[in-house]
């Protein structure tokens, strides 16, 4: 009887574990996300709304909140990290030293990120086609806060892009209707208002 235990032990449960700690090592981080509890990437600090990270948001005295400029931490999404960063117009893009002629993007979190800077659709476009684009999507927002930064942005440099685009999803129309919603408490980003249906 021994023995028959002794072989079970060598023949299949050393195998599985094998495999199981092969598996958790070097399972692809597309499958760990579908799988969250079996193995978790600790991310950097995060906490709030889509855990945003801490101090990459400032509060603004019209907007709520707003990008901080000249920031740099993590974002967490889906089990993936990634760097992410602001310049000092307070856009998540690369620092540009002149701006004509530039081609602006305003947008929610669809233009904002929720991918590394590389795979943005900005980045992207902005490579295949040689256009400087300023990438100055905020995530959780709508119109309202996006064409206030935008005329802030502009004044800034001192001239009107060759064109501007506006990314819209459908709960802009909450976020507008709420606007300002949220601030930023303690390097938090915190809703300070919101919507429920009744």
């Amino acid at each position: 009887m021994r023995t028959l235990f002794i072989k079970i032990l060598i023949f299949v449960v050393a195998p599985v574990l094998a495999f199981d700690a092969i598996s958790f090592q070097l399972l692809p981080i597309r499958y760990v996300s579908q799988f969250r509890e079996y193995r978790r990437d600790p991310g950097p600090e995060v906490a709030g709304r889509n855990a945003y990270p801490r101090h990459y948001f400032v509060k603004h005295p019209q907007r709520g909140f707003d990008i901080g400029t000249n920031r740099r931490t993590e974002h967490w999404v889906d089990g993936v990290t990634y760097p992410i960063w602001s310049n000092a117009i307070g856009c998540f893009d690369q620092e540009h030293t002149q701006y004509d002629p530039y081609v602006y993007f305003a947008g929610d979190s669809s233009t904002w990120g929720y991918t590394p800077f590389e795979q943005k659709f900005g980045t992207l476009i902005e490579n295949m086609t040689g256009v400087r684009i300023l990438k100055c999507g905020v995530t959780h927002t709508g119109q309202r806060h996006q064409y206030r930064k935008f005329i802030e942005i502009v004044g800034q440099i001192g001239r009107l892009p060759q064109a501007l685009f506006v990314f819209y999803y459908w709960n802009d129309v909450a976020n507008d209707h709420a606007h300002p919603h949220s601030t930023v408490i303690d390097g938090w980003l915190l809703n300070s208002l919101s919507i429920t249906r009744s």
